[in-house]
């Protein structure tokens, strides 16, 4: 098999698996998003309660991208 066909095949397989990635954390991160927006408005919900999720919320999308940087 010529070797540009080889690596073709090799990466598909990982094209896909970066595809899929994206597109359930684009979900996920939705879900967050619309969340924290929730917890805003919530009235009962006290906004060092709401500051931390936003703070955390921020801190994980940093150490994704430091992650994402270094692998």
């Amino acid at each position: 098999m010529p070797k540009d066909k080889k690596q073709l095949k090799e990466g598909l397989p990982s094209m896909l698996k970066n595809f899929t990635d994206d597109f359930f954390d684009g979900l996920k991160y939705g879900a967050i998003n619309k969340a924290l927006e929730k917890a805003k408005k919530h009235k009962d919900i006290p906004p060092p309660v709401v500051q931390k999720m936003i703070d955390l919320e921020k801190d994980a999308k940093e150490l994704k991208d430091f992650l994402k940087k270094y692998t």
